[in-house]
């Protein structure tokens, strides 16, 4: 399951202070980067608007500062490997795998389900529900071991959602994306632009995240690169 303290950024002190907006962005961010869903912090399709792409971008931000010259590849990999998601191919695109890796379990061990029991007690306890009061251990375990069923969707989603927001963070902040990860990110909007990805939304909402990812890979697509 994911650890955010194996790679943990202090982005509290550079979220007050800066926050990714047209306003702040680099002069080509802002000529391709208009409209302001690319900027939205609630937006679950916007480039910083997943939980896991703000933080990839607020904490690519702050590793900048002291790392100028590496790849943001590093940054990327340190940053998904601290968040304990399975292996995956980030150049995949072979439907089947996905699909394979889409119904994976997460790697849940002993240590983490009794730590996911304890703050499902403590918010049983504090329950205006009375019968939460005194729910047998057993299923509780078992309602925390279902959980990590079938995660590898969230897994997945995450990852591009953090290739999409650093790549997208570069471009805001520099005006540019290094070619390995330009290359990168067109390929994680490519990929949860397929449709064994796509119909995982409520149809209601895939045809907005159609629209907003193919923008998004229009920017990537035009933005300068080096």
């Amino acid at each position: 399951m994911r650890d955010n303290n194996q790679f943990n950024f202090d982005t509290t002190k550079i979220i007050d202070k800066f926050e990714f907006s047209l306003k702040t962005a680099h002069p080509h961010a802002q000529a391709l980067m208009p409209e302001d869903f690319y900027w939205s912090p609630i937006e679950e399709t916007a480039p910083f608007g997943s939980d896991d792409g703000f933080d990839a971008a607020y904490g690519f931000r702050e590793w900048r500062h002291t790392n100028k010259s590496l790849s943001p590849i590093i940054y990327l990999k340190e940053l998904i490997e601290g968040w304990q998601y399975p292996y995956f191919d980030w150049n995949e695109m072979d439907t089947t795998r996905i699909k394979e890796y889409i119904v994976s379990r997460a790697n849940i061990d002993e240590a983490s389900i009794q730590q996911q029991m304890e703050q499902l007690k403590n918010v049983m306890k504090n329950s205006a529900d009375s019968s939460f009061h005194n729910i047998d251990e057993t299923l509780l375990r078992q309602t925390v071991i279902s959980s990590s069923q079938e995660m590898g969707g969230s897994f997945l989603l995450g990852q591009d959602n953090a290739i999409i927001g650093t790549g997208f963070a570069q471009f805001a902040l520099e005006g540019k994306i290094d070619n390995d990860l330009k290359a990168l990110t067109i390929t994680a909007i490519n990929r949860q632009l397929l449709p064994v990805l796509i119909n995982r939304y409520d149809e209601d909402y895939q045809n907005k995240r159609k629209q907003q990812l193919t923008k998004m890979l229009g920017v990537i697509n035009n933005a300068n690169s080096e």
